[in-house]
């Protein structure tokens, strides 16, 4: 059973969803992901802080009643109301008829259009806290992040901060619940396919939100999805500033789509390039085979990318125009981008992509580079030129 204790008053009490394939029914999930959920324990009342599915409300209810020892809980916080963390909702109050339910004003209308609830509610505005005895909650409003009813809820007495979604990731927990406790690395390349998927929107909403929680005091950050922080919380707490403002790490995404290899031939010769020119971080993506939010992820981390494209129906290559779509549509900046692409007869892909990118806080470097048909001498040295210019750029 997942129920540990984070302290002698907080206890996780969370699932793992091990056979979800698609989270939102978009972004892959080849490790799982945890629907995490805590329990706080005061003198005079208890409280749950966020919920899960409805898919495991089973083994999620047992976990409530075995932590509270066949007792009733008193509030349920919702610091966020997406279905996959407030799911269950229906089942809790089956059970338990009374309990209340602890939101902000613009969670109102979601519990009422979501599930038809409208009493037992309680409303907090920002600063304001309850009181559950010897133990206090105080709740922080973060609007839009990711959704506009999100916010923090923080335990006083023992610095715990409930983050909702934010600093979470993809990933089942394998046992352990908090980091200390666990090998927690890969946990981190998940948090930039997590927030590149999910979050990157919103990133200014993000610093927002780390300037109010910054004169807090804080030893565990107690999040929706993986690992508790607490020996590593500042190192997340950076990575996800650096995130937001999409500071990226010196290296280089290559994503490219190709029908018969020439294109590939491109990209396997500018990232060829790049490492002559000491560029040591090099991810390549063939976007016809690889799930976009792994390519979202790696992006969120590089600051540099190279996109490869053939002309396709007069177009860029629908796969290579999907990922500047969602590069677009997240707010993409600070990032150094180099357009290379093929053509049979009529040239259209480097033009596009160049295209699509007008006006944004990037960096389309030149040249682009381009070829007709197969390799030529000329695509050759376009391409490192472009590598030259790319690596001095990181």
């Amino acid at each position: 059973m997942n129920i540990k204790n984070i302290s002698d008053r907080v206890i996780y009490c969370g699932v793992n969803d091990r056979t979800t394939d698609l989270f939102e029914g978009l972004w892959d999930l080849p490790t799982g992901v945890s629907y995490n959920s805590y329990v706080v324990r005061g003198s005079d009342a208890s409280a749950i802080i966020d919920a899960s599915d409805s898919g495991h409300a089973p083994e999620y209810l047992h976990h409530i009643e075995e932590i509270l020892g066949g007792c009733a809980p008193d509030y349920l916080v919702i610091n966020h109301m997406e279905p996959d963390h407030s799911g269950v909702l229906p089942m809790l109050l089956s059970r338990y008829p009374a309990l209340k339910l602890v939101c902000n004003a613009k969670t109102v209308d979601m519990l009422k259009g979501f599930y038809g609830i409208e009493s037992n509610v309680v409303v907090m505005a920002e600063g304001e806290t309850l009181s559950l005895g010897d133990r206090t909650l105080q709740f922080i409003m973060t609007p839009m992040v990711h959704w506009p009813e999100t916010m923090f809820t923080y335990l006083q007495e023992e610095g715990v901060l409930f983050t909702g979604d934010a600093l979470g990731c993809f990933g089942a927990l394998n046992g352990a619940v908090i980091d200390d406790d666990m090998a927690s690395d890969h946990y981190f390349r998940e948090v930039y396919r997590y927030y590149g998927c999910i979050v990157a929107k919103y990133g200014t909403f993000v610093e927002k939100a780390f300037a109010k929680i910054a004169p807090l005091t804080v030893d565990y950050i107690c999040t929706t999805h993986g690992p508790v922080w607490h020996s590593r919380r500042e190192e997340i707490c950076g990575q996800y500033a650096r995130m937001s403002r999409w500071e990226g790490n010196p290296g280089v995404v290559v994503a490219y789509g190709s029908m018969y290899g020439n294109t590939t031939a491109m990209a396997e010769e500018i990232a060829s390039r790049l490492a002559e020119n000491g560029v040591r971080d090099i991810v390549m993506y063939d976007l016809s085979r690889t799930p976009l939010s792994h390519v979202l992820g790696e992006v969120m981390r590089l600051k540099g990318l190279v996109m490869v494209s053939p002309t396709y129906n007069s177009e860029i290559y629908p796969p290579v125009a999907h990922l500047a779509d969602a590069l677009v549509a997240r707010g993409v900046k600070n990032r150094v981008i180099g357009i290379a692409g093929s053509y049979a007869w009529g040239s259209q892909s480097v033009r596009k992509l160049v295209a699509k990118f007008e006006g944004k806080p990037v960096e389309v470097i030149a040249p682009t580079a381009e070829m007709k048909q197969a390799m030529i001498d000329a695509a050759k040295d376009a391409m490192a030129e472009m590598a030259s210019v790319m690596a001095a750029k990181l």
